[in-house]
């Protein structure tokens, strides 16, 4: 009876870990989330600069 109850309750707090570990991860990307589209769009602008340098007739 004792060995179950031990069990038992590892396994509570396991999931619980795993339940505070993963509503970590989500919200902080969540969060993170308007972050990343603003560098995505700061790289995509900075390719196309590079590309128009390229492309430019200089001599």
């Amino acid at each position: 009876m004792r060995k179950n109850l031990l069990a038992r309750a590892r396994r509570g707090q396991s999931m619980v870990e795993y339940v505070v570990v993963s509503a970590g991860f989500l919200g902080f990307g969540v969060l993170g989330w308007p972050f990343l589209t603003d560098l995505i769009n700061a790289l995509h602008r900075y390719f196309q600069s590079i590309y128009y340098v390229i492309q430019s007739p200089v001599p």
